[in-house]
């Protein structure tokens, strides 16, 4: 089951997609063992860190936290079956794609693809974060144009692949399908 949760900065959905992976884990527990948290942010300073001791600390127990700046693919193909898993978030993973790996648009694709056919064939539970930057924003240089347009294609994919799909705004769940 693949769940794609997007929304503003602040707009409750990382909190809307915990409480939600944690009910599919609570409700699967006969099924499932392990409930994950993939981090694609790192901590590169002292604020950084803060805020992510902050957002361990309101997590349940049975979160396992690993931190995976762009090798989800990897993480994904070590899971067992069932298990339940919150990816927070899509858009610092595709900013740490294209500055870490310069990776293109077929790259990404190629990436994607791969998470969901491994989510599907191991009956992984998959809720993915990811930011609605697009919004409003003047672009102003080549890399955000690309950052953006590349950004949109991803949420394209999800929002078509997906399973569930919900928009946040002011700590509401949209639910657009599923």
């Amino acid at each position: 089951m693949i769940t794609f949760i997007s929304g503003g900065a602040r707009s409750g959905k990382s909190a809307f997609a915990e409480k939600s992976a944690y009910h599919v884990f609570q409700k699967h527990r006969t099924l499932t063992k392990r409930l994950y948290y993939f981090a694609t942010a790192e901590q590169i300073d002292g604020e950084m860190k803060d805020r992510i001791n902050r957002h361990q600390k309101q997590r349940e127990e049975d979160w396992r936290t690993i931190e995976v700046p762009t090798n989800v693919t990897d993480e994904l193909i070590s899971m067992n079956p069932y298990d339940v898993i919150l990816l927070d978030c899509l858009t610092i993973w595709l900013n740490n794609m294209m500055y870490k790996k310069e990776a293109d648009l077929i790259v990404i694709e190629r990436e994607i693809h791969k998470w969901m056919e491994i989510c599907r064939r191991k009956k992984l539970h998959l809720f993915i974060v990811s930011n609605d930057v697009n919004e409003g924003i003047m672009i102003r240089d080549y890399f955000t144009d690309q950052y953006l347009y590349l950004l949109e294609c991803i949420h394209r994919f999800f929002v078509k692949e997906a399973d569930t799909v919900y928009q946040v705004v002011a700590s509401l769940p949209i639910k657009w399908r599923g």
